[in-house]
């Protein structure tokens, strides 16, 4: 089953498990916490480096124009609701130089302990650039077969994903994400309702795909570094300009640390997902 990116039973998931509205950014300092708990944290701010990107020769251009390599999710973490539902997140990137992936799709299996498939559905995420990683924090599970009582969906015992680029979705650019966004950590609190708050900013340098919001996901991290899920949302971001963001997590299992990623939301994303 095919989802509509952020539809109607996605947004429902999303609401009762996270609260959290939708985006991704580009930091690689996650910032500890003990276990989860309320956050001591200190703000962090991500200094941009100038770096001279390397000529992309004519060959490599034209290769990659004719066959694309594949989008790789190098990691990826998940974890399930009361209600059958999974938060996820993925570590996603394109290992080309010169063309982006324009509407990749993420298929998420969920299967119970006997292998059973017990949800299949595909998510439909913005574009990537090239030689950029991106992280996406979604809902899944919405389809899922119902449980013993008939009335809550099954939780899943294995969650599989994979990433793919539908034929004639990939267009040459000389953008990437770079070093486009900052973000500065607000740290993380416990709120009065159950949940964790994450608040910060995020800055965008420049507009990418033409995006006037941007997606920040928060990257929940166990004591290895590997992702154990995810929230995000979508805020307004104008370049040169701060754009504060607050992200509830609901139903959060226990995390060593967390990181905050951002990415561009174009303007037909934000379409699609009304």
């Amino acid at each position: 089953m095919k989802l509509r990116f952020l539809g109607t039973a996605a947004l429902s998931g999303l609401f009762a498990l996270s609260l959290a509205g939708c985006a991704a950014t580009q930091t690689d300092q996650p910032t500890a916490l003990d276990n989860g708990a309320p956050a001591t944290v200190e703000t962090v701010e991500e200094t941009e480096e100038v770096v001279t990107a390397e000529p992309v020769d004519e060959a490599t251009a034209e290769q990659e124009a004719a066959s694309p390599a594949a989008l790789q999710i190098v990691d990826s973490g998940w974890f399930a609701a009361d209600n059958g539902m999974v938060d996820f997140a993925v570590k996603v990137q394109n290992p080309n130089k010169t063309v982006e992936a324009v509407d990749p799709v993420i298929e998420v299996v969920g299967k119970d302990e006997a292998g059973n498939v017990i949800f299949d559905e595909t998510i439909e995420t913005p574009g990537v650039l090239p030689d950029s990683t991106y992280y996406y924090s979604y809902v899944a599970g919405s389809t899922a077969s119902k449980g013993a009582d008939a009335t809550t969906s099954a939780k899943p015992a294995t969650v599989d994903f994979t990433i793919t680029t539908p034929e004639g979705s990939w267009q040459a650019t000389e953008q990437k994400l770079g070093d486009v966004y900052t973000v500065t950590d607000g740290g993380a609190a416990d709120t009065e309702f159950g949940a964790k708050e994450f608040t910060g900013t995020v800055t965008a340098s420049e507009q990418l795909d033409g995006a006037t919001q941007s997606r920040v996901d928060v990257i929940l991290l166990d004591q290895d570094g590997k992702i154990e899920g995810g929230y995000f949302k979508i805020v307004d971001t104008e370049p040169g300009k701060a754009a504060d963001y607050d992200i509830y997590a609901v139903g959060a299992p226990e995390f060593a640390s967390y990181a905050v990623y951002a990415s561009p939301w174009a303007e037909e994303a934000a379409e699609t997902a009304e």
